[in-house]
């Protein structure tokens, strides 16, 4: 940073932009304008109809990018706002940043609530419960008081997403602090200090023991040096299979068994695998059928944190490291030789399977259409929609990164603002249902306004059709999930957006080619399927199903 005299709005946007960060998402209110007066190089502040749809788009724009995703709130009520969409951040171990305001110091009195606009007696509280804790057990959420101090809490933040490779942090600045000059040198960037070397020898001594070795990959192995772990994986020669998060890592590679472990064809490798290596996982409930996955005796973990792996995979052996260390692990394991000789052959007999069942149809449809009509280059957001179970549990993802699922924390209305950040890396395809897209309807405006590259793609059930199912699972009246819908036509055409309406799947090929095109030239583009589909396996409600394959329907 430059020593000029500026405002402390202005040191931290200057601070993001030699951070790498390009675009920033906010909503403007009295107590926080001094970052919409900034200028110069710094990133583009994209405004949005709501404080958790900047939190969104913050974390679509990370999980994309790979780098911080950064959200600014004014104070009080639009910090609150931001929280639900902060904590899926944080539990899916994105890059997500909370800059907000809070009341001026001059105003404020120590431990008395006055009644000044938006006041709060802790506005970090709200972000403490989910956000990130450094080594020393600082938890990353501050309520600064003065420059140096937001200054020095922004590089610890910055420090520990390089570090880490994820944050959730939060950084309260008063209003009046934030629109003050800030004189003299700016704080420089902490030097990156060399990770400390894990003791792999234990960990390479299972693995050269083992016959039958599985890989499974998290999302913490997207930001890795793929060819690495390609070498390794090309060592251990044992199936690989991802989670949620991981989807694409290493894409196309032979190893893949290309299917979720929730099928009974990926599941049989689980059951005669003897050793278990999980990389940059936290190996959770949902990508396991909460812990109900065969595991077998011998399991190692490699992670940047113990917890909660170690708490998932009790017994492991935990090596506490960067996978940016692996290359370490590499060299001490011997060369092995395939026990499945073409793990990809399971997903294959997966895909058969469900496309001889005809409760898959549409599922399975859709993921077809979109693996052969959206390009790979484009972004896909997926919402917490039947149609998003579908293609990001089973569809097949050429690159690290190219998927987000809000899986993590599970957050309903995360596919829509999510994809307006991940639209400014490039073209993305949002898959919401008619509920969750109600939860940030207004951000159509923003699409507009910001000249926004995405196709919606909204498949309309007349309600929660997932919570539906469950009820009728369960044997409950079907209460509370039928919802009125708007005329989609409409709704664009009073936007300004173009709008296609597809009658079956077979459509959606050609409405992705038009919605993609549309893109390129800069506008968004939605697309609206009337279907009710069958929910994948991937699903709780479906967890306690027979894993044995089930005969043609």
């Amino acid at each position: 940073m430059s020593s000029a005299t500026t405002t402390l709005a202005q040191a931290i946007l200057e601070r993001l932009t030699e951070a790498g960060v390009t675009h920033v998402f906010g909503l403007p209110g009295v107590h926080n304008l001094a970052f919409w007066e900034a200028s110069g190089e710094i990133p583009t502040i994209v405004g949005v109809r709501h404080e958790q749809s900047a939190g969104y788009a913050a974390d679509g724009f990370a999980r994309v990018s790979g780098g911080p995703g950064v959200a600014i709130t004014t104070t009080g009520p639009g910090a609150a706002n931001v929280v639900a969409a902060f904590g899926e951040g944080a539990v899916s171990h994105s890059k997500v940043i909370v800059l907000a305001s809070e009341v001026s110091t001059a105003l404020r009195k120590p431990g008395v609530s006055r009644g000044i606009l938006h006041e709060m007696a802790d506005q970090s509280a709200l972000f403490a419960p989910l956000a990130s804790k450094d080594e020393d057990e600082t938890i990353l959420s501050f309520s600064t008081t003065s420059a140096s101090a937001a200054l020095d809490a922004l590089e610890r933040v910055l420090h520990f997403a390089q570090r880490r490779g994820e944050v959730a942090a939060y950084i309260g600045i008063p209003s009046d602090v934030l629109g003050a000059p800030v004189t003299g040198e700016m704080p420089l960037p902490l030097i990156e200090v060399e990770n400390l070397q894990a003791d792999f020898a234990h960990a390479a001594s299972m693995i050269n023991a083992a016959k039958k070795p599985l890989l499974w990959l998290g999302g913490g192995a997207a930001g890795m040096d793929q060819n690495a772990l390609a070498e390794f994986a090309n060592k251990i020669a044992g199936p690989i299979v991802t989670s949620f998060a991981g989807r694409g890592v290493l894409g196309g590679h032979e190893l893949l068994a290309g299917g979720p472990i929730h099928e009974p064809e990926i599941h049989q490798i689980a059951v005669d695998a003897d050793l278990l290596v999980v990389l940059g996982s936290d190996f959770d409930g949902m990508n396991t059928r909460n812990w109900q996955m065969p595991v077998p005796m011998n399991v190692i973990a490699i992670n940047h944190s113990v917890e909660p792996v170690s708490t998932n995979l009790p017994g492991a052996h935990v090596v506490h490291a960067s996978l940016r260390e692996l290359a370490t692990l590499t060299a001490l394991i011997d060369s092995k030789s395939k026990w499945v000789a073409e793990p990809s052959h399971a997903g294959r007999a997966m895909r058969e399977r469900l496309s001889r069942d005809e409760r898959a149809t549409i599922g399975m449809g859709i993921v077809n259409e979109i693996e052969n009509s959206w390009p790979a280059s484009a972004n896909v957001v997926c919402d917490m929609t039947t149609a998003g179970y579908w293609f990001a549990g089973y569809g097949e993802q050429a690159r690290p990164r190219r998927l987000a699922y809000p899986v993590g924390w599970g957050t309903l209305g995360f596919g829509f603002p999510a994809a307006i950040g991940a639209a400014f890396n490039a073209p993305t395809l949002s898959i919401c249902g008619d509920g969750g897209i109600m939860f940030a309807l207004g951000e159509l405006a923003t699409l507009v306004q910001e000249h926004i590259p995405m196709t919606l793609f909204v498949v309309d059930d007349g309600g929660y059709g997932m919570l539906r199912f469950d009820q009728q699972v369960f044997g409950h009246a079907e209460r509370g999930v039928d919802l009125v819908t708007p005329d989609w036509a409409i709704l664009a055409a009073s936007f300004g957006i173009s709008f296609t309406d597809i009658e079956s799947v077979d459509q959606l090929g050609e409405a992705l080619a038009v919605g993609h095109d549309r893109n390129v030239a800069g506008h968004p583009h939605m697309i609206v399927l009337n279907a009710t589909i069958h929910p994948p396996r991937t699903t709780s409600p479906r967890w306690r199903e027979s894993m044995e394959i089930e005969t043609v329907r």
